[in-house]
């Protein structure tokens, strides 16, 4: 009669690293390019809006106008926004690109950029807030910005809640 030898334990390594990776890893990585994609044609549009505005009759006017709500610095803090905007979202793409392609640095990326992108839209609104003049439209201007602020902060948030599993932590150690 022949013995068979005892079954092996399967090896952990391939037990952990040949399990189904989760599912949050490609859709963050796709929402990082969308959104990414998205930043880098605002950014753009804002750099054309601010050309417009110099160039035109009606931007003239509509520039008035903001000047009639905001002091004369917070143009030109809306054009850094809009420039580092473009760099933050090239940014973005990037750790996209690395989270389609499984790879930690994607994840650790998307990771600091969050942490980066809470703390500048706080700052930026703080700084925009400050810009504000006090006249009658304050309140009004002020609540549609805190609605856009709040709105802004979702992604971000969700991006350190679900990069931080333990099994996304897991499923992208090199």
């Amino acid at each position: 009669m022949e013995t068979q030898p005892p079954p092996q334990a399967p090896d952990p390594y391939t037990v952990v690293h040949d399990a189904p990776k989760p599912a949050s890893i490609k859709v963050f990585g796709i929402l990082n390019i969308v959104f990414g994609a998205l930043g880098l044609v605002s950014s753009g549009a804002g750099v054309i809006f601010f050309i417009f505005l110099r160039s035109t009759e009606l931007g003239q006017e509509i520039y008035s106008t903001m000047d009639a709500q905001f002091s004369e610095s917070h143009q030109i803090f809306l054009q850094f926004s809009s420039c580092f905007g473009g760099i933050l979202s090239l940014i973005l793409l990037a750790f996209g690109v690395g989270l389609l392609r499984e790879r930690n640095w994607g994840r650790t990326g998307s990771l600091g950029y969050a942490a980066f992108q809470l703390l500048y839209t706080v700052a930026a609104t703080a700084v925009s807030m400050s810009m504000m003049k006090n006249d009658e439209s304050f309140i009004l201007t002020a609540g549609g910005t805190m609605c856009g602020v709040l709105f802004s902060l979702i992604y971000p948030i969700c991006i350190l809640f679900f990069l931080t599993r333990p099994n996304v932590v897991e499923a992208l150690k090199e």
